[in-house]
């Protein structure tokens, strides 16, 4: 995180805030890009992917609602989560 995008760079909290166990490796994946939810206030869904070394063609995509928690987005592994923006 950084004030200015001339500023000093910082390290923030894990946004991964679950007792699941991949949650210090983001559930296996690397954050690919954030995607607002068209037509509601502050949804957002995190979009990541997961390498597959040994075989390529078998890496898969990690999709998972952003919430709020204060200031902080917090991200929970969830099996179904799609009527969360209901």
């Amino acid at each position: 995180m950084a004030d200015s995008i001339w500023g000093a760079g910082r390290q923030g909290p894990n946004p991964c805030t679950d007792s699941h166990a991949q949650v210090r490796t983001a559930f296996d994946s690397q954050s690919t890009y954030v995607l607002p939810v068209e037509g509601k206030t502050d949804a957002f869904i995190s979009m990541a992917d997961r390498w597959c070394p040994a075989n390529p063609m078998n890496g898969q995509c990690s999709w998972l609602p952003i919430r709020f928690e204060g200031d902080q987005p917090a991200i929970r592994w969830l099996d179904s989560w799609l009527s969360i923006f209901d």
